[in-house]
């Protein structure tokens, strides 16, 4: 008795820390729910109110102007991106794991060498080779940046480096060429690491600011994290526009990572990442 009740007593302080670590974790998106929906005025209200007094539809209207672009270069740019990282972190993936060749190892782990750079002390290099390339002001010079991965090569490595290499050998002794093997062998099996790949490389690129500042100054190809600081000037910020804006920038994530949600945990935990 004593003992399940010791039991009870530990399942019910994990429950309530798993509670506070999901109000905290949820408090800013309903404060972004619930501002989206209020006037300027209620924002800054004391007592902070979860529900709208006179709900308002106005932030909303106020994104008619530019930010369905915005939105749709988010989109165009978002999708291309993910798809080209998922071809070149795969193929190399392959070629790292499945592939046997001297010096593999020697290139691999320079090629992970590359994680340990930031990305800033690269910027300014590779800011010259767009411009120099007339790529700057262009999507191109977002496409070129994003299309490669050194993260996303060494997660589906770690995963394709558990599907035994039997596989791959029956089909060379049948005949089959590496892209044979590649598509309709090991990519099959690699699904899971696949979707996982794709859910970190969307929440990446739709969310990135930093990139779209840095290459991008027209007005029409803008994104949409970078369409959001056009309610942020010199003396006033328009916070309910902008919490309007943000709301729907997180709905797609949301949604990405509901549906590849099984897919994820399994990738990961199939690669051995923390």
């Amino acid at each position: 008795m004593q003992y399940k009740t010791r039991k009870n007593l530990r399942n019910g302080i994990r429950f309530i820390i798993l509670l506070f670590l999901a109000f905290v974790t949820l408090f800013p998106l309903v404060v972004v729910l619930s501002s989206s929906f209020k006037n300027e005025s209620e924002l800054f209200d004391f007592p902070f109110s979860f529900i709208a007094k006179n709900p308002v539809m106005y932030n909303f209207t106020q994104l008619k102007e530019n930010f369905p672009l915005y939105t749709w270069n988010s989109v165009k740019l978002t999708v291309i991106i993910v798809a080209l990282q998922l071809f070149t972190s795969s193929t190399g993936a392959y070629v790292m794991s499945k592939m046997h060749w001297k010096g593999r190892d020697t290139v691999f782990m320079m090629y992970l060498m590359s994680m340990m750079i930031p990305g800033q002390a690269i910027i300014i290099p590779q800011f010259i080779i767009i411009r120099n390339l007339h790529m700057y002001d262009t999507h191109w010079a977002l496409i070129c940046v994003g299309a490669f991965s050194a993260f996303g090569t060494f997660l589906i490595r770690q995963f394709m480096m558990s599907i035994p290499d039997t596989y791959s050998e029956a089909a060379r002794i049948d005949g089959a060429s590496e892209w044979k093997i590649y598509g309709n062998i090991i990519m099959p099996m690699s699904r899971s690491v696949m979707i996982t790949q794709m859910i970190f490389s969307f929440r990446y690129f739709w969310n990135d600011f930093f990139n779209p500042l840095i290459y991008l100054t027209s007005q029409k190809l803008k994104t949409l994290p970078l369409g959001m600081s056009d309610f942020v000037r010199e003396q006033y910020v328009y916070w309910g526009p902008q919490m309007a804006a943000a709301l729907i920038s997180i709905i797609p994530v949301i949604i990405i990572f509901i549906f590849g949600q099984k897919y994820f945990i399994q990738g990961v935990s199939a690669s051995g990442i923390k």
